[in-house]
């Protein structure tokens, strides 16, 4: 990225792109040679060349209610409980 510092942020469990192919999914060898493949292309090897990732696991905004931290981690990961269907809906 021309010694450039760039910071990619995102969640891999929520919907990808609209109308496209989220920049980590391998990209066929027969695919064609439009403007559009060619964009996508580039942006899977700028995505090729990220080479520090770092995960962050523990939820921060919820700390004072973790209880719900929780549920809504587990709602992320399609895991809910009737528990937490039960406390999402005391919250509606």
């Amino acid at each position: 990225f021309g010694g450039i510092t760039i910071i990619f942020a995102g969640d891999f469990f929520q919907y990808p792109p609209v109308g496209g192919a989220p920049l980590y999914t391998p990209i066929s060898p027969y695919a064609g040679t439009s403007d559009a493949e060619i964009c996508r292309r580039l942006g899977r090897l700028a995505w090729k060349r990220v080479n520090t990732v770092v995960n962050f696991t523990e939820q921060q905004r919820m700390k004072g209610d973790p209880q719900y931290g929780e549920a809504v981690c587990r709602l992320r990961t399609r895991e809910c409980t009737l528990d937490d269907v039960d406390l999402f809906n005391s919250r509606v």
